[in-house]
């Protein structure tokens, strides 16, 4: 029997952090993992930054991205819960995801949503509705309390 992976792609938000009860629980009911996956938007500065303090800064922002999926992580495997992180780059994030969603043989795709409709998410665009007409695996979308 396979693993259960569950994807959950994060951006270091409050909002985005915000399915990570639901995902821990389905995770805990099914013997699952979860992959904490962070997309950071490719970073071309060439022009105004000198090339050796462009690579530093790369590094640098690299490691920040993965100290916080980390930081994520320790307290759900603190839960007895299986939690691998990946960190992805490209400027297409519904497509990064779904890339590592295939790379990961996930199950399931969970992710926040900022809850936008209308004219505001036609304007803005929307990762969610872009993941979920594409996924080839089932997506889950909690929308979090905003009366914080």
């Amino acid at each position: 029997m396979s693993k259960y992976v569950i994807v959950i792609p994060l951006d270091g938000s409050k909002l985005a952090e915000a399915v990570l009860p639901a995902a821990k629980s389905i995770a805990q009911a099914r013997h699952g993992e979860l992959v904490l996956a962070r997309i950071a938007p490719s970073l071309s500065f060439k022009e105004i930054i000198p090339p050796d303090e462009l690579e530093e800064l790369l590094v640098r922002y690299k490691q920040d991205c993965q100290d916080y999926l980390d930081s994520i992580a320790k307290p759900i495997q603190s839960e007895g819960i299986v939690v691998n992180t990946l960190l992805a780059s490209g400027d297409q994030t519904a497509d990064q995801i779904l890339e590592v969603a295939n790379f990961s043989h996930a199950n399931l795709i969970a992710m926040s949503t900022h809850g936008h409709s209308g004219l505001q998410r036609l304007m803005i665009g929307s990762i969610a509705d872009k993941i979920v007409h594409r996924a080839t695996v089932p997506v889950l979308l909690v929308r979090p309390d905003t009366e914080d």
